[in-house]
């Protein structure tokens, strides 16, 4: 049942941001023969590499009933079909195919309708590009039209967040590093603190994500410091119906909205994470 090993990319859709309000949807990055333009309440755009950090996924017939902060989610009609107690890492391109270290457990025949995912609450974004008008990055470098990615790490939070996460040069001569972003919270860190989000309307589908930012007992965070992992609950656009005829999944990766940017009206450029999304269909 090696083709089942792909199956964890069905419930890979958890959707974070960095620095945005999730009570409104944010707009993709235009991008001209290359160039991206940047908008000033921010966009999404693609990463060159996205990196996440994967435990435990699951394939459920009906939604299970999720975290609250005195209780887990209930996974009674939910089937693990992948775990590593360790965490698998993925890092892709878009379109790539992932093959995560771990133990897969085939799914059994039925009609799912959701996925459930256990994750880090960290994203790694490598990106390097042309952008439209000249931006200074904000771990330095001179002003310029070309920017990318710097290696480190920074934490976003209610009440703080990073600003160490992009060089930019007037020539092209930049290498990209990867910045790891740790999500602590959903939103503007300016705003009180959310721990949960729910987004609608995935690619234009009846689609919808609802990420769980949850403390070391898998209840949800009641704060920015209790936080220590993210989970997601996907509602699929169309079934997922694995039979006994099923032998593998078609799938496509996408990470084409999977890094955020910003310049928070200073022409400063800041990066982090953004969503990223799979569609699968089984043969």
């Amino acid at each position: 049942m090696k083709n089942f090993k792909y199956l964890f990319i069905v419930v890979c859709t958890i959707f974070v941001f960095e620095m945005i309000s999730f009570n409104k949807a944010e707009a993709a990055c235009t991008v001209t023969s290359g160039v991206v333009t940047v908008i000033d309440n921010g966009c999404d755009s693609e990463p060159d590499l996205y990196e996440a950090v994967i435990y435990k996924l699951y394939l459920c017939t009906s939604a299970p009933t999720v975290p609250t902060t005195s209780s887990t989610v209930v996974l009674t009609s939910c089937s693990q079909f992948f775990n590593s107690a360790s965490g698998a890492t993925v890092s892709v391109a878009s379109g790539e195919v992932i093959d995560l270290d771990g133990t897969y457990t085939r799914p059994s025949n039925g009609t799912y309708t959701h996925g459930y995912a256990y994750m880090e609450n960290y994203f790694g974004v490598t990106w390097s590009s042309q952008i439209a008008s000249s931006m200074t990055g904000s771990s330095g470098g001179s002003a310029g039209v070309y920017c990318a990615s710097v290696a480190g790490e920074g934490i976003h939070q209610q009440g703080s967040t990073h600003t160490n996460n992009s060089v930019c040069s007037s020539t092209d001569n930049l290498t990209a590093g990867k910045f790891v972003e740790t999500l602590k919270h959903f939103g503007d860190f300016n705003s009180s603190f959310t721990s949960s989000v729910e987004v609608d309307g995935i690619n234009g589908t009846t689609a919808k994500i609802t990420g769980y930012l949850v403390d070391t007992n898998e209840h949800l965070a009641s704060s920015t410091g209790e936080v220590d992992k993210l989970e997601g609950l996907v509602t699929f656009a169309d079934p997922i119906t694995i039979t006994t005829e099923t032998t593998s999944l078609s799938m496509k990766f996408n990470v084409g909205e999977g890094m955020h940017l910003n310049d928070r009206g200073s022409d400063v450029l800041q990066v982090g994470s953004g969503p990223f999304q799979a569609i699968m269909e089984a043969n």
